[in-house]
């Protein structure tokens, strides 16, 4: 598992936490889907407490995400 995990991310910890990133992103973005699907919907008002904006948090996040893949990705193209 851990070979094919370190090829997906092209053996970089930069690209492994990127993706890392970009599912916490996608979590925060879909938290009023999972508050209406658990029938909890104050799971939002409790993310938005503790970090404000949990949309705009994810979006910040994925954004991060993409320009370090991004970068990295060539960084890694050049040096290859």
């Amino acid at each position: 598992m851990w070979p094919k995990l370190k090829a997906l991310c092209l053996h970089s910890a930069t690209i492994a936490w990127s993706y890392l990133l970009m599912a916490v992103g996608s979590a925060l973005q879909l938290i009023d889907a999972a508050g209406d699907a658990l029938g909890d919907p104050s799971i939002k008002d409790q993310v938005t407490a503790a970090i404000s904006d949990a949309r705009t948090v994810g979006r910040i996040l994925l954004g991060i995400a993409i320009v370090n893949i991004i970068a990295r990705a060539r960084s890694l193209r050049r040096a290859g």
